[in-house]
């Protein structure tokens, strides 16, 4: 039996129903969602009514979204899709495929707890096992922490949301910190008592002098919005040295993973915060129960704060396997998993809510593995 078929047996034994989503996605979607990892990455084309299309870059966008036409039109309460197929994406590294195939479930609406983390982890790692690879390195991560820390430090909204957005792109934060003392003295503070209006009509001068629109993503709307949330706390409000290295503390965090509970309790003791810990019992409790699968793939696991956060759409839990620890092969996991909860309700502008949390296994990569253990 080859790798995908055992793989898709292993995972058939959870039940569930086999789904085959399209193979086209519309661009803005994977653009919005994917994150760092893969928007560069995305092969795209417009049609003859200039709607742009993109080859799905993985297999989780397309099945949430036909998951979101079910459930707006019944509750579907708890749901498992299986799924196995191609997905496209430009190699991030020299000699990978462009076409590859993925195996892999999703399951839906299913209580947002530490048991379905853990079934999610078991149920991947036994089905790289039926196909004959049993050993790998792990690196586990969780997006809810950082955001927990931000949010116990009891910083303003806007600069909450300023820090929680910077986390998602790598050095983010370090700029986002070192940009919120230069505004106490520049632009924001220069608006700052305009209303939203005089704003826009500052920036339509600025414009129209230099003669530069928006590039990329980012509408002159978008533009005066977050001038105009800046402006209100630029002169008056400061982040403190002290804040800052524990920020710095908690972003780089990056230890074995059964010494990770006591690091973060730690940070926050050091920090006298309190509101982190609901976080931070249910990241103890799902370390604790993933360590007793007595598995090879967590015995040498590690934790760092910062993994995972390259794909926007993960909100929590999440975890890869690579051959070794070094970069080239974590830029090559052969399974790959995590929490979404937020997915759905992103996807449906609000009209779906459910949670969500799913991973894969990519067979040429445990064939790979299995070639070099011969």
């Amino acid at each position: 039996m080859s790798v995908p078929e055992t793989a898709m047996n292993a995972i058939a034994a959870q039940g569930g129903e086999f789904v085959e989503p399209p193979l086209l996605i519309e661009a803005s979607v994977p653009r919005e969602l994917s994150g760092e990892a893969v928007r560069s990455r995305i092969c795209t084309f417009v049609d003859g009514q200039a709607t742009e299309w993109a080859l799905r870059p993985d297999l989780t966008l397309p099945v949430a979204q036909a998951e979101c036409g079910l459930r707006r039109e019944k509750d579907l309460g708890e749901t498992c899709r299986r799924y196995r197929g191609p997905v496209v994406r430009l190699p991030a590294i020299e000699d990978d495929p462009i076409e590859y195939e993925q195996v892999g479930l999703e399951r839906f609406g299913a209580p947002s707890d530490v048991e379905h983390d853990v079934w999610l982890f078991q149920t991947l790692i036994e089905a790289s096992e039926a196909c004959g690879v049993d050993a790998g390195h792990t690196c586990f991560g969780d997006l809810s922490i950082f955001p927990a820390f931000v949010d116990a430090l009891g910083f303003p909204e806007d600069v909450s949301a300023g820090l929680k957005r910077a986390f998602r792109q790598e050095g983010g934060v370090r700029a986002y910190l070192s940009g919120q003392k230069r505004n106490q003295s520049g632009l924001p503070a220069r608006v700052s008592g305009m209303s939203r209006t005089e704003i826009a009509a500052f920036v339509d001068d600025i414009f129209a002098i230099t003669g530069v629109r928006p590039v990329g993503n980012r509408s002159a709307d978008e533009i005066v919005e977050r001038l105009h949330a800046r402006s209100t706390i630029s002169a008056s409000f400061e982040i403190s040295p002290e804040q800052s290295e524990l920020l710095e503390r908690v972003l780089t965090l990056d230890v074995a993973f059964a010494e990770a509970p006591a690091a973060l309790q730690s940070i926050a003791k050091d920090g006298g915060l309190t509101g982190v810990e609901a976080a931070l019992v249910r990241f103890g409790q799902r370390t604790e129960r993933l360590l007793t699968l007595n598995s090879t793939f967590t015995q040498t696991a590690h934790f760092a704060t910062r993994f995972g956060r390259r794909f926007t759409y993960y909100d929590g839990f999440v975890f890869e396997i690579a051959a070794g620890a070094d970069e080239t092969a974590m830029q090559r996991p052969f399974v790959a998993g995590g929490r979404y909860d937020s997915l759905l309700s992103d996807l449906s502008k609000g009209d779906v809510d459910a949670t969500a949390l799913g991973g894969i296994i990519i067979p040429h990569r445990v064939e790979s593995l299995l070639g070099d253990q011969s």
